[in-house]
């Protein structure tokens, strides 16, 4: 999965557990973790004039610029590539020496942003080249440069709460035996587009952030870096690894209630949080401090206090709580990570941090045990980390001392049971199979955008007006798919269910409207509508207010394989027992610049660009027989080079390393057949395209027809992650 070749996927689960070995950090604070926490320990807060903001808020607010590299470390990468790179490697080398191949060991990095300044750069220069470092991949790919990171190289979106969302990813990789090592953690670089567009929905503070406070009016947007090495307990062990802690458990939810504001009552929170607690095999007493999320947000705080209290009950006067961002400010797609960090010196010193300006406390939160002081010596052997992102996508992590007890999970296969299709002239399953069984004819898939008209019938014309494309096309693709899954009653199946979604360019005219809007008007022109709108998990997070997802939901970004990852990811969560149902898709939506960026870099496709969206509906098989659901294939396991496949189904990266076909290459053994010959480039949908036709038209594709117990390997690749391999077994 990303890395080069793919290899055969390790077929029994590790039951040892996951453990961080290194620890890397880069803040407002400090350049590395000691100098941070030691900050915090202090009382400090560094917030104030952000010099690199590429533009001047007008009042200036301030916010949280990450200190100065060391000397001899300013290169010509972009900003967040080099702190990337940076803690990065600081988090390997406080790992020491280690003895797996370089493709056993993979990276999973959280981030809302990406390289945004990029956009920046190309607003200002009108240079498309510029866009080269706007992709997560891209952004990841600069990081790794040097290192002997080689396997899979994902960028996950859960907007603030995607560094925990990567750690939760990295675990699964380790327990699946896809890696030997996972390097997850998060990032933002400081930007005038998340300045302006937290702006435009007040959310910024005044003066300085009130965690929790009677006066808290608002967050303050700052920039951090972490990483953490994550390893089989086993294997650290065996190589003389300092264990840093276990990653006992974590929860993921969505509140399934509004994009930018939590629900209320913190419901989709305290799940997070219990399923965190149960995993890790801790109940609510062992928890010695908690890291809130605490952005200092009025309706933020209040709806976290009320799942704080849910979650824990009358133990919740007892455990202390810290709300780190009253020193660093709100570090984004960061925070997640950046505040993991901290809080595992803070277990390993014994020390409570204070909490900054929060007094007097809010006399809605009577139960709230914040430090107000200095910090305090405490013996802690158990913290929980909750970070909370717009969507109401919401991941908890608690980390332990102690070896915590097996899970006791069971594993299971994972099944695809739906599968759903919108392109331009091919909205729906019926229309895609019409098309594919033309090709002899010379027919090809139109390019350029899906007509709103044509997928109006698949839509809430109520629910969509203010959505962008990429949403949109997502829906449509999800409601084709639970139709052809016979899923009768959609919300009920999807109470239980997680979201998983792949897209490489996600709301791009929104983001560039946006973007332009600030580049033209300043920064009191964002429009908060756009910005939401814009964020990578958008489409997620709708897909939970549409059906009532109350699982986790997270998007692959920046990737062409980012569908194709998704769905990877999540056969590995149904398999080690973690998910039991689960929308996978991936969408792209047509931009004229995107399109205008990808011909400078790479040149144009041959077929040229269109817009698309395939869904996927995946279930544990034993979910599957409960509904008596049809069963289209079973994930297996991958290889190159097998010998057993019936046919290779290909969505490569358009770089020329791919023969264009439009029919099977009856010549080959087993026959190749390549998306690319006949759908246009649409990038992350791709490598979901491929597998749509393989489960919805064998014959039209390949002229021979998939007997039961063969087995298709779909293959995508993207320049900056590498292959993605999927086999399905019939």
């Amino acid at each position: 999965m990303g890395g080069g070749s793919p290899g055969e996927m390790r077929l029994m689960l590790s039951d040892s557990p996951i453990v961080i070995t290194g620890l890397g950090l880069a803040s407002s604070l400090g350049t590395s973790p000691e100098e941070s926490f030691s900050a915090v320990v202090a009382g400090r807060c560094d917030l104030g004039s952000m010099s690199v903001l590429e533009q001047t808020p007008e009042p200036d607010k301030g916010g949280g610029q990450a200190m100065d590299l060391p000397t001899g470390l300013g290169d010509r990468a972009p900003r967040e590539a080099r702190y990337l790179r940076y803690v990065i490697e600081q988090a390997l080398h406080d790992a020491g020496t280690h003895p797996y191949s370089p493709a056993r060991v993979s990276a999973v990095m959280g981030t809302t942003l990406h390289g945004m300044r990029a956009g920046g750069r190309y607003l200002r220069s009108g240079d498309v080249a510029e866009l080269r470092a706007f992709p997560a991949g891209a952004v990841l790919r600069e990081a790794l440069r040097g290192t002997s990171v080689e396997g899979a190289r994902l960028s996950t979106c859960s907007a603030c709460s995607s560094g925990l969302g990567a750690i939760a990813l990295g675990i699964t990789l380790l327990r699946s035996g896809e890696a030997d090592m996972v390097i997850a953690g998060g990032y933002d670089a400081v930007s005038e587009y998340a300045y302006a567009g937290f702006e435009s929905l007040r959310l910024i503070a005044a003066g300085d952030p009130r965690p929790f406070g009677a006066s808290r009016d608002g967050m303050k947007t700052a920039e951090g870096y972490a990483a953490v090495v994550l390893e089989r307990e086993s294997d650290a062990t065996a190589r003389g690894a300092r264990l840093r802690g276990y990653l006992a458990g974590f929860g993921e939810s969505a509140d399934a209630h509004h994009l930018t504001q939590p629900h209320p009552s913190g419901s989709g929170a305290r799940i997070a949080i219990m399923q965190a607690l149960e995993t890790a095999g801790v109940a609510p007493e062992d928890i010695h401090l908690i890291s809130a999320h605490a952005t200092a947000t009025p309706g933020n705080d209040a709806s976290e206090y009320a799942a704080l209290s849910a979650a824990f009950g009358n133990k919740l006067p007892g455990i202390p709580v810290v709300a780190f961002k009253s020193h660093l400010g709100h570090t984004l797609g960061g925070a997640g990570a950046v505040e993991l960090v901290l809080a595992v010196l803070a277990r390993e010193r014994g020390l409570i941090p204070p909490t900054l300006n929060a007094l007097p406390l809010d006399p809605a939160f009577p139960d709230l045990k914040l430090n107000h002081g200095i910090a305090k010596s405490s013996e802690i052997a158990s913290t929980l980390n909750l970070s909370l992102g717009f969507g109401g996508a919401n991941t908890c992590v608690v980390i332990t001392s102690a070896r915590p007890r097996a899970s006791g999970i069971e594993p299971d296969e994972a099944v695809i049971t739906g599968v759903g299709v919108v392109f331009p002239d091919a909205v729906g399953n019926e229309r895609f199979v019409e098309f594919l069984s033309a090709q002899c004819d010379g027919s090809f898939f139109r390019t350029g955008a899906v007509s709103e008209e044509s997928i109006a019938h698949l839509l809430s014309a109520r629910r969509v007006r203010r959505m962008s494309d990429y949403v949109k096309l997502t829906l449509a693709a999800t409601t084709v798919a639970c139709e052809h899954a016979s899923i009768d009653d959609p919300p009920t199946f999807a109470e239980r269910a997680c979201v998983l979604l792949g897209t490489m360019h996600g709301s791009a005219n929104f983001c560039e409207a946006y973007y332009s809007q600030i580049f033209r008007e300043g920064l009191a022109g964002a429009n908060p509508a756009l910005f939401a709108e814009g964020v990578p998990n958008a489409a997620a997070a709708q897909l939970s207010l549409m059906l009532g997802v109350r699982g986790g939901c997270q998007t692959i970004i920046g990737s062409r394989a980012a569908g194709l990852d998704a769905l990877r990811l999540a056969a590995l969560r149904i398999r080690e027992g973690v998910w039991s149902r689960a929308f996978i898709g991936a969408a792209e939506e047509h931009c004229e610049t995107v399109n205008l960026a990808t011909t400078a870099c790479c040149g144009e496709p041959r077929l040229g660009f269109c817009a698309g969206a395939v869904t996927v509906i995946l279930e544990s098989r034993r979910c599957a027989v409960a509904r008596g659901a049809r069963v289209l294939g079973t994930i297996q396991a991958i290889a190159v080079g097998a010998t057993d496949d019936a046919l290779i189904a290909t969505s490569l990266d358009g770089t020329g390393s791919e023969a264009h076909r439009s029919r099977a290459d009856s010549s080959a053994s087993p026959p190749v057949w390549s998306a690319s010959g006949v759908i246009p480039d649409c990038f992350s949908v791709g490598g979901l395209a491929a597998l749509a036709a393989i489960l919805l038209a064998p014959r039209a594709i390949t002229g021979i027809t998939l007997a039961p117990g063969s087995s298709a390997l779909v293959l995508g690749s993207d320049a900056a992650t590498g292959i993605t391999g999927i086999r399905v077994r019939f």
